[in-house]
């Protein structure tokens, strides 16, 4: 399957409440420590956020539409971007057989903040760091979307290795949605395997 760029993914007055839920719940925290992000570094990430994990239940129809599957929701994971943290090389578990990146905000809010989709190339020119190992390896880039608040990108996470290169933003909100095929070898990964969404996983 190859990745779906959807440039308004939410109607404009959903956007506009979680966006602002975004910055009213994570700009007035005096410590992060909870949340702090050990994949990027970012001040915030966050599993399973209620109103995350809302929005993804609500999405599934949309998501089964574009990719012509029925769906069930595994997990969110909600971050914040800060100026300098990226997204090292990797790709997905189980769960996430399906991932949607979804932008819910950034400063500032003209600029674009990619997220790469390729394969690990051991020829190629480019490289990046490996989440893994933390050195270089060489990359095909086959897509490179511009992420702007609102648009959204559906990929095969599981399959494709993805990555960010360092910000420039002050802040970055993104949610990643995923899923798996109802009908696949994954379907045991429904809601992550939670008794129901919004939940911690055990």
């Amino acid at each position: 399957m190859k990745p779906i760029f959807i440039k308004d993914f939410l109607p404009i007055q959903l956007f506009n409440f979680i966006n602002s839920y975004c910055l009213i719940e994570y700009s007035n925290k005096n410590t992060f420590s909870e949340a702090l992000d050990s994949q990027t570094g970012s001040f915030i990430g966050l599993y399973g956020n209620p109103v995350m994990e809302t929005l993804m239940d609500l999405s599934t129809p949309v998501i089964e539409s574009n990719i012509n599957k029925k769906l069930f929701p595994t997990y969110s994971y909600f971050r914040i971007y800060d100026k300098g943290d990226d997204l090292k090389t990797h790709t997905d578990r189980e769960a996430c057989e399906f991932t949607v990146a979804l932008c819910l905000g950034a400063d500032p809010v003209d600029k674009p903040y990619n997220i790469f989709v390729g394969e690990r190339d051991d020829n190629s020119d480019y490289k990046y760091y490996n989440q893994k190992t933390n050195k270089l390896e060489g990359l095909n880039i086959e897509h490179k979307f511009n992420m702007i608040p609102n648009s959204a990108v559906i990929f095969k996470g599981q399959d494709k290795v993805h990555w960010r290169e360092p910000s420039i933003h002050d802040h970055f909100i993104t949610v990643f949605l995923h899923y798996v095929d109802q009908e696949g070898p994954h379907k045991d990964e429904k809601y992550d395997k939670r008794d129901s969404l919004g939940v911690s996983k055990t």
